[in-house]
């Protein structure tokens, strides 16, 4: 099972150093993309950056709410931390259930 990060540039290389497949997008170009993997079985999560998320508007939030698979998750991006500690092991284990 795949999960896709998609999201600001350094929150996207991060999880792509540990590994995972991750898209840059911008607000834009946000739903477009998630809309490219709704059909696609292998992909269990689509993890999205808060700081395109919390721009995406309402469309964004509409297809958030009205998809269950794969799972849609909001996950903090590393430039907006404001100096608290982010466990994304702990966020990634808890959405794969393991």
């Amino acid at each position: 099972m795949r999960v896709i990060v998609l999201g600001d540039e350094d929150t996207v290389n991060a999880f792509r150093l540990i590994g995972f497949e991750g898209y840059v997008v911008d607000s834009r170009s946000l739903v477009p993309k998630i809309k490219e993997f709704l059909g696609m079985d292998d992909v269990a999560a689509i993890l999205v950056t808060s700081s395109v998320s919390s721009e995406a508007g309402q469309e964004f939030i509409n297809l958030r709410t009205r998809i269950r698979k794969p799972l849609i998750l909001e996950v903090p991006a590393l430039s907006n931390t404001e100096h608290r500690e982010v466990n994304y092991m702990a966020i990634l284990r808890s959405v794969l259930g393991v």
